[in-house]
């Protein structure tokens, strides 16, 4: 019988108690203490202690007395156990830290760089802004009268008489570039090196279009188009209102399709006046998109300017609104032969109107002449009814543009008559930006780009309603 045996016949617990952690010592009752004096041949005399491991980790030696023959246990040494789910979660605290440091510096530095940017911008147009005084000396002055209060559009910049002044030479007669029924425009250039078109309207019945309830020229300044010629700003003084656009260095199309008489000059291939078709499309269709849908009201080939890559720009979009009914509809030549001939009965503008308007400047395009009305009464002078009338086509279409592009010129007068056809039956500018793109493709695409197509530069020639 084993040792462990015996002890577990008389009952012996020092097997549970050999496991209790902290445990330096056990005390055998005074039966097994002889009991074990009798056995000394199964007990050897142990001068050192041997180790082991409990259960709860604690390092124990057992012992054995020579002399007495009583076994004893000590604690040895307590087991070196790391932490390691406090050392993991320490890691992972000093890296979101890190993190949060790293991005709060950016979100920090960020903020500092739009901080910059707005300082700059502000330092830039702090010289053509009018400072307090001098708006409260304005509005003292100018609407003590009861006049309405000027507007405030966000994209638009109030722009001082004193600037304009300086940016035309205090309107000098050189720097006049157009005439009409707004009156002068003037080209200038402001203090922050933009290059601008200043229309200048004078009317002594002081018509304020630009106060705070006009919104029609909010709509207008909201709009952004590569088509479409942007308003810059405005000014109001006493009896006269300006506004303020971008400067097209190239001028109408009309400057490079005829002459001063009406006749052709043969300036522009036919790839370009396809593009220029297409661009105005483009900027009138934007116009017609938005909601509401922005009608220009007096579209025509005077209004259609030029870049200086000869890309097509509506100018004067939406303006013929701020003008008095007898105003709109006073005799004018031009006025006669691109206004929709169903207004003078309804009085009522449309979409379908703009696209009378753009009809006529297609077949101003193809013919290379002027549409001029000089004898409303006589309608077989039109181009309208030149083109309805014309047997052979050819005799039609500019001569200059030659026998190549004779075909993709017979679409284009095709799709210019159903634009001045009856309202019913016109096309809708979606339909015409297609119709251009499927014959520039299938006619144009091919062509080779001639040589002396540029075109010097001329003023701007854009005139408000002459």
């Amino acid at each position: 019988m084993g040792i462990c045996q015996l002890l577990s016949t008389r009952r012996c617990r020092c097997c549970f108690l050999v496991r209790i952690p902290g445990i330096s010592r056990i005390s055998l009752p005074s039966r097994l203490t002889q009991l074990l004096s009798f056995a000394p041949k199964f007990i050897p005399s142990y001068s050192q202690e041997k180790p082991f491991k409990s259960r709860h980790g604690r390092v124990v030696a057992a012992s054995v007395d020579g002399e007495n023959g009583v076994p004893t246990l000590t604690p040895l040494q307590t087991a070196d156990k790391k932490p390691r789910k406090q050392t993991f979660a320490a890691i992972v605290g000093c890296i979101s830290a890190a993190l949060l440091v790293s991005i709060i510096l950016v979100l920090v530095y960020i903020c500092l760089m739009r901080v910059k940017r707005f300082m700059r911008r502000t330092s830039r147009t702090e010289t053509s802004m009018p400072s307090t005084v001098e708006l409260e000396r304005a509005n003292t002055s100018h609407y003590a009268a009861g006049a309405p209060s000027p507007i405030y559009v966000q994209n638009l910049k109030q722009i001082t008489m004193s600037e304009l002044e300086h940016a035309t030479h205090n309107f000098s007669q050189s720097n006049v570039i157009g005439e009409g029924r707004f009156g002068l425009v003037h080209k200038g250039l402001l203090q922050d090196g933009t290059r601008v078109a200043i229309k200048r309207y004078l009317n002594t019945q002081v018509h304020f279009f630009l106060h705070e309830d006009s919104m029609q020229i909010k709509q207008i300044a909201q709009v952004r188009h590569r088509n479409l010629v942007k308003l810059v700003g405005y000014c109001e003084d006493n009896h006269q209102q300006f506004l303020v656009y971008d400067y097209i260095p190239n001028g109408n199309v009309g400057n490079h399709l005829y002459d001063y008489e009406g006749s052709p000059t043969g300036k522009l291939n036919m790839r370009q006046r396809l593009l220029i078709a297409l661009g105005a499309a483009k900027g009138l269709e934007h116009l017609h998109s938005m909601a509401p849908p922005l009608l220009h009201m007096h579209f025509r080939s005077s209004n259609v300017l030029l870049d200086e890559n000869f890309t097509a720009k509506v100018s004067d979009y939406g303006l013929s609104k701020l003008l008095s009914e007898d105003q709109f509809y006073a005799s004018s030549s031009a006025i006669d032969c691109f206004l929709d001939p169903e207004l003078y009965s309804s009085k009522r503008f449309s979409v379908q109107s703009d696209i009378y308007s753009y009809g006529v400047f297609l077949l101003e395009l193809i013919s290379g002449r002027e549409a001029i009305c000089r004898d409303p009464s006589n309608l077989e002078t039109t181009l309208i009814m030149q083109a309805n009338d014309s047997k052979d086509i050819s005799s039609f279409v500019d001569k200059t543009l030659g026998g190549k592009s004779m075909r993709g010129a017979k679409q284009v007068v095709d799709l210019a008559l159903q634009c001045v056809n009856i309202r019913p039956r016109r096309s809708l500018m979606r339909s015409i930006i297609e119709e251009l793109e499927r014959i520039q493709e299938t006619e144009i695409g091919g062509l080779p780009f001639e040589a002396g197509e540029e075109i010097g530069d001329v003023t701007l020639g854009s005139e408000l309603f002459r």
